[in-house]
Parts: C-alpha cells; sequence; structure tokens
C-alpha cells in the first residue's frame, strides 16, 4: 500500500483559477514567495490525478502561472521514480510522496522505518559502486551487532518491488552475502541535477565567462533544497564529506550569481540571494560581503551595518584583534569606510 503525503498546493488551486486576474497575479506571487518554483513541482504532482476535476483545476492553474511570468512550466505528470537527497530525504513515484515510515509500519511492522531509510539512503550514497555488506552494517548499526540486517533488507526489497514492480526492482537492487546495490539507473534525484548542472556551470565560466554561466548557476541554486540527507541520523558520519562538498559547491554558485546581479547594477537580486544564504549559513563570508557592496550601492547604510555586526556576533570576531583584519567581511567593510572617509 502506498502512503503519501499531503500536498499544500491543493490550498492554492481556488485563487490560481479564480475568474479574476488580479486575485490570480497574488495567489501566484504568494506561491513562489513561499515555496519558490518548487509550487510548480507541488502542483504538476498533482497532474494526472483519479480526480478528472483536479487535474483540470490544476492545469489551468499551471498555465495562468505560465502566462502571469516567464519561468518554464511543464503540463506533463512526473514519472518514474524520484529521490530527494538535498535537505529531508523523501522518496516520489511518479506524481505521489511515499511515507517511509508509514509504509514500514504497514508491511513490516518488526521492523525499524530508521533503519530501512538508512539503508536506502547509504545505497544511494555508493551509487552504482555499491558497497559489502560489512561496510553497510559498519555505517547503520556501527559496533552494534546487526542482528536485523536481514529483516531489513528484506523490507527494502520488497519496498522497491511494491514502488517499481517485480521485474524493475530485480533489476534495481542487488543483494547478496557479500555486496549490495542500489542502481542509479532507476531513479533521478535532486543531487544528481545539482551537481551535473554546478559542472556544467563551471564548465562553461571557464570557457565563455560568468555571463554566459549565469543562468547556469542560479539553475543548480534551484535544485539545492538543503544540506545533503540532513535528516538521516546514521549518515552523521558517512554523509559528512560528501555534504560539506556540496554545500561549497552551492555557496560556490551562490557568490558567482550575487557576483553577475551585482556586476549587472541588479543590487535587489544581488541582495535576495545574499540574504538568503545568511540566513542559513551565518559564516558565508563571500556571500556577506557582497550583500555589503549591494547595501552600499542601494545606499541602505543601517542595513549595512546591522548586517556587518551580525556577522561580527555570528562568528565572534572582534574587529580590533588581529584574526579578524584578514576576514573577507571585515576587509570589504574596512574598505568601504576608507573611501566614505576619503
Amino acid at each position: 500500500m502506498h502512503s503519501h503525503t499531503t500536498n499544500l498546493a491543493h490550498l492554492y488551486l481556488p485563487l490560481l483559477t479564480d475568474p479574476q486576474p488580479v486575485v490570480r497575479r497574488q495567489a501566484c506571487a504568494l506561491l513562489l514567495a513561499t515555496y519558490g518554483e518548487h509550487g510548480l513541482t507541488l502542483l504538476r504532482r498533482m497532474l494526472n490525478e483519479d480526480d478528472r476535476e483536479l487535474d483540470r483545476q490544476t492545469r489551468m492553474a499551471l498555465q495562468h502561472i505560465a502566462e502571469l511570468t516567464d519561468l518554464q512550466v511543464h503540463l506533463q505528470p512526473f514519472s518514474g521514480m524520484h529521490i530527494e537527497c538535498l535537505g529531508r530525504t523523501r522518496i516520489f513515484v511518479g506524481n505521489r510522496e511515499i511515507s517511509l515510515d508509514t509504509w514500514v509500519r504497514q508491511e513490516h511492522g518488526t521492523v525499524g522505518w530508521q533503519k530501512v531509510q538508512g539503508v536506502l539512503a547509504y545505497l544511494l550514497h555508493c551509487g552504482r559502486r555499491g558497497a559489502t555488506r560489512a561496510a553497510l552494517e559498519a555505517a547503520i548499526w556501527g559496533n552494534a551487532a546487526p542482528t536485523t540486517i536481514g529483516r531489513t533488507l528484506q523490507a527494502l526489497r520488497r519496498l522497491i518491488t511494491d514502488l517499481l514492480g517485480e521485474a524493475a526492482a530485480t533489476k534495481a537492487l542487488t543483494i547478496t552475502d557479500r555486496f549490495c546495490l542500489f542502481s542509479p539507473e532507476v531513479y533521478h534525484s535532486d543531487m544528481q541535477a545539482f551537481e551535473q548542472t554546478f559542472n556544467l556551470a563551471c564548465h562553461t565560466e571557464d570557457g565563455h565567462g560568468l555571463a554566459a554561466a549565469a543562468a547556469l548557476y542560479r539553475q543548480a541554486l534551484r535544485f539545492y533544497g538543503g544540506p545533503y540527507m540532513i535528516d538521516i541520523t546514521q549518515g552523521a558520519t558517512w554523509a559528512m564529506a560528501r555534504r560539506d562538498h556540496l554545500r561549497s559547491s552551492f555557496l560556490i554558485a551562490a557568490e558567482r550569481v550575487a557576483e553577475h546581479a551585482y556586476s549587472q547594477q541588479r543590487y535587489h537580486e544581488c541582495v535576495a540571494v545574499c540574504t538568503q544564504i545568511f540566513d542559513a549559513d551565518e559564516t558565508a563570508d563571500e556571500l556577506v560581503a557582497w550583500l555589503l557592496r549591494a547595501y552600499r550601492q542601494m545606499g541602505q547604510s543601517c542595513a549595512l551595518e546591522h548586517t556587518y555586526r551580525r556577522y561580527l556576533r555570528a562568528n565572534a570576531l572582534d574587529e580590533g584583534c588581529p584574526d579578524a583584519r584578514e576576514d573577507m567581511v571585515v576587509l570589504t567593510y574596512q574598505k568601504m569606510r576608507t573611501v566614505v572617509a576619503v
């Protein structure tokens, strides 16, 4: 039995399909302000439902968004398996999200759903290389004796069979006495999309400059939903290096978008990008430096001072200390003060 979570985009349908254009515009702005472009994904997951009226309203809502914005809007329903690894780990099959804890309780009440989630996450992490059974045991169970690994792997096989069918599950999942593999060929993930787009953006910038790559960097930012597998408690050790690498790539993409927006004198866009990052990561020094520069160009001295002081407090920096004098944000701020004084 498939379990799926409530899609909150349902709440926007009456407004996005309202006869009055002003209501549709306001609803569109609210949806995008709340969810960003992920709001389009939420709507698209309601396509091809058994309820034909719901399907009709969803298509109408997406068409109105296409008319009101320059966003790329798709009217085809999702297909296949999609797994989100950036932020919370989530599984989608077609348009439906699978609630793993509910599925395990219904189908395998004696198996802990977090162990099933952890095993699946580790096999996703290992990709096409797969993992030895010993490595899998160490990653998920640690030093504890994995007395339940057999039942956990059986539950995972049942899950994949339930989601994809017997034939596809046989191709997707390999479990032997010594080796386990979940083939990347049977699913798409946000991590794959992020890494491919980021790498293409870097290659484009190397060959053609930042202006040519800026749109790709923006697209990479849209794919990044948060720290890698942040809800996998067993992944605190084995996921850390990948999490740091992906975070570093994300910050580079954001910095490149901020620099391009600043160079084009789109200071409000620069502020929007940098503020979003700063609110989630107060150590992002390069983004804070661009934020200070943009505030200065906009004449927002109060916002500039508040941001600078907040950065100092968050990072326990005393601008009079030698270490602080080498900090990028402090150097940027001091340079601004020197220019103003002159």
